[in-house]
């Protein structure tokens, strides 16, 4: 023990003494050929390592990578510091002027926080568990709810309830806070009312499932406050925790049990959150289908950084925790209202270790409109805002210092909506007033500017490029920031004051519209529209000042992108379908009045499926308005469950159209009037873990930084300006407008993907089964 803290001391010098010598060198001054020299060497070298695809030094590649992109950004902040802020006695420029300087700062300290989190993220695969369920441990699944439809529950429900497990070691549970003693007894009748049909239907649900319901008298501190009501009810040794509309794969408790056997230490293993459904910018901007979400950057390579310092925390859902180390802390912390982050944080600090285990094990819903994207973003800002306030993770004792920054890292990229509004407005100062807030020739912004950007864009590219495409990152962040930095702000006021909101879920878009947050986001397009015609004129009239105008219009034109593409965001297309589809192939067959068709499932939803036949071999006469049998074999099944019959899933066809393929595609409705026939459908839509896992392989790939670019500014000039005539009502706003060509994309079989695991569907031991027992009440 004495030798590992000696070599982790030493370590840690070693990395002090070479970031002292890199700052040293990055000081260094040298004329503006050589910088340029320099940096031209520096990004070549770079794009050498970039390029070089061997997996048995990626460690070391991604490090060297780091550091030399680290000293081009540190010679960009000592330049930028000692030559280009405006003098004091022009406080008309030196104040925004510094402001500029300071979000510049905040960036760059999260530059280099961030690539130290995910400079070497890991990879696990899941241990083995016993042969002898006697051997594991009792789980109790917490399915907490609070206003979600009763169809989304219970299929959230049916899929806990299919989990393999042995039947005597799991309970699942559903923790209704929509119908609590306070909610049944208000003075409003229709609230009173409505939470009283409530929670006899899904009393009545959960006794027809074989789930216990629990509900409590208040709704005190929200959802903390309900998981922690459930506690003293509840006696499992692990329990997993699954928002209401995450519903998990027969296998989860396959992948995930077994760390804990693994680590008497260990409180928490967290699975990545997979969307079925897009987000509204995915939605809107036409791109869920080949670029990958917001979601799996966070998912697929910032947890997986954060795990290999102990520092992957609790997000809320799709997680595993040990109830020992809960009820030492006194269960789920609700001082702020990200309860998950929270929770972490003081388990972490008394010395237990967590896992993030990165297989796509649950699928759920991402928010449908806008304004709930804004609101569920403003709840997560304001959350961890009151983290980092109360519970500072830098004089938290009990955390190692890299979890500290990790948790730093965390905390503080909620604050990245002041930064980019003030690179938002930072050109027009000059534009409009002629204010030098940032003092730089073309030359000197070329050779410290530019390829600090580069730098900046490589970096990213090379670590994070197969789960974030180029110039992304900036398009979300200025899709929230107008709104995000007036929650922000209101809670470094007054900490205590936010509140948890439920975030919508599974809603549908009647029709085409705008917004109702759009009209900030709308003044600064007319704003930045006005400072393309104030460089114009300052072109056209200060000739002398070209040198600068140049450089400030280049900025102020990236702008102008940036919010064009958010632009597009705003504008809302209809969503008629709220059971979102995804594109599967999977043999299938059906059962048409007593004949059996071989064919194959082309697409699968809550509600219904396509499915091919070859159209020789179709059945005669019309097939809309005909009942039918569904047979899926089950992918999950291991050998020696399988039975050799597939479960029938009835169903309504819809429609049958010929394809140029020769096939007959048959649409297909389903009929789930029976628990059989509901538990066979959540099993086909979303029993496999391996079908998650390959969606998610489609979108990650990596562009490259320059076909990145280019798809960005493909992006907003395709979206932008006509999403301006909309909502300025002088266009009709299509639909379905063409979305730009993706970029010719680098790919990778799927088993290689970055992040996964490459066990498809594990299957558990013999004499195992989901545990489909006898209803039960509590």
């Amino acid at each position: 023990m004495v030798a590992q803290r000696f070599g982790r001391l030493a370590l840690g010098l070693i990395w002090v003494l070479a970031l002292v010598a890199l700052l040293a060198a990055a000081a260094q001054p040298v004329s503006l050929p050589a910088q340029i020299v320099l940096m031209i060497l520096l990004l070549a070298a770079m794009a050498v390592l970039k390029g070089t695809r061997a997996h048995e030094d990626a460690s070391v590649r991604r490090t060297m990578l780091v550091m030399i992109g680290g000293f081009i950004v540190a010679r960009y902040l000592c330049w930028r510091t000692l030559s280009t802020l405006p003098p004091l006695d022009d406080p008309f420029a030196f104040v925004p002027g510094l402001v500029l300087y300071a979000a510049e700062v905040y960036a760059i300290v999260m530059f280099f926080v961030n690539n130290f989190v995910v400079i070497d993220p890991v990879t696990r695969m899941s241990p083995p568990l016993p042969e002898d369920p006697a051997e594991l441990p009792t789980v109790d699944v917490f399915v907490p709810s609070f206003n979600e439809d009763d169809g989304l529950i219970e299929t959230t429900l049916i899929g806990a309830k299919r989990m393999w497990y042995p039947a005597d070691r799991l309970n699942v549970y559903l923790l209704d806070d929509g119908s609590t003693d306070m909610k049944r007894m208000s003075a409003d009748p229709q609230e009173a009312l409505k939470a009283r049909e409530r929670h006899e239907r899904l009393k009545v649900m959960c006794a027809r499932l074989g789930v216990h319901y629990l509900t409590r008298e208040t709704n005190a501190h929200a959802k903390a406050g309900n998981l922690n009501a459930a506690l003293p009810e509840t006696h499992g040794d692990l329990i997993a925790v699954f928002d209401a509309d995450h519903v998990p794969t027969r296998d989860f408790l396959l992948a995930t049990v077994g760390f804990f056997r693994k680590d008497p230490k260990l409180f928490l293993v967290q699975t990545p959150h997979f969307f079925l459904s897009p987000d509204p910018l995915e939605r809107n901007l036409k791109t869920f289908e080949r670029m990958p979400s917001e979601n799996e950057m966070f998912y697929g390579m910032i947890q997986r950084g954060l795990d290999r310092w102990n520092g992957a925390f609790f997000c809320g859902s799709a997680a595993l925790l040990r109830r020992a180390c809960l009820e030492e802390v006194g269960g789920f912390s609700g001082l702020s209202i990200t309860e998950d982050a929270e929770t972490a944080l003081d388990l972490h600090a008394r010395g237990y270790n967590s896992v993030y285990y990165g297989k796509p094990l649950i699928a759920g819903l991402q928010p449908e409109s806008y304004a709930a994207f804004i609101g569920q973003r403003s709840r997560w800002a304001q959350g961890m805002t009151q983290i980092f306030m109360m519970k500072n993770p830098l004089i938290k004792r009990g955390l190692r210092l890299p979890q500290r920054l990790c948790y730093l890292a965390s905390s503080m990229f909620w604050l990245f909506p002041f930064s980019r509004l003030m690179f938002l407005i930072a050109p027009l100062f000059y534009l409009f007033f002629g204010l030098e807030i940032y003092r730089a020739t073309a030359a000197e912004f070329a050779g410290y500017t530019l390829t600090y950007l580069v730098a900046s864009l490589m970096i990213q590219n090379a670590l994070n490029g197969r789960f974030r495409w180029p110039l992304i990152s900036e398009l979300y962040e200025l899709s929230q920031s107008l709104h995000t930095s007036v929650a922000i702000v209101k809670t470094m006021i007054d900490p205590r004051k936010p509140v948890f909101r439920v975030t919508a879920k599974g809603e549908t878009l009647a029709h085409d519209h705008v917004s109702p947050l759009a009209k900030p986001l709308v003044g600064v397009v007319g704003l930045l529209i006005l400072g393309m015609g104030a460089a114009l004129w300052r072109w056209w009239m200060e000739p002398a000042t070209r040198d600068v105008l140049l450089v400030v219009t280049f900025w102020n034109t990236f702008n102008l992108l940036l919010a064009s593409a958010a632009l597009g965001v705003v504008c809302e297309h209809a969503q008629h379908r709220a059971a979102p589809r995804v594109m599967v192939k999977r043999p299938a067959r059906i059962l048409i009045d007593g004949t059996l068709y071989e064919g194959a499932l082309l697409d699968l939803s809550q509600g219904g499926a396509r499915l091919a036949i070859p159209a020789r071999q179709a059945p005669k006469g019309r097939l809309a308005g005909r009942f039918a049998e569904l047979l899926v074999d089950e992918l999950t099944a291991p050998a020696h469950l399988a039975t050799g019959e597939a479960r029938p899933v009835p169903v309504e066809m819809r429609y049958g159209r010929p394809d140029d393929a020769g096939n007959i595609q048959i649409g297909l409705r389903f009929m789930p009037e029976t628990d059989a026939a509901k538990e066979a459908i959540v099993d086909l839509v979303y029993g496999s873990s391996a079908l998650w896992a390959e969606l998610l392989s489609r979108r990650h790939r990596r562009p490259g930084v320059v076909r990145g670019v280019a798809h960005f500014i493909r992006l907003s000039a395709a979206y932008g300006f006509r999403s301006l005539g909309f909502v300025l009502g002088g266009s009709r706003f299509r639909a379905n407008p063409a979305p730009p060509p993706p970029p010719r994309l680098q790919t990778e079989p799927a088993s290689a993907q970055e992040g996964v695991p490459p066990d498809g569907n594990l299957t558990p031991p013999t004499g195992w089964s989901g545990s489909a027992t006898a209803p039960r009440t509590s």
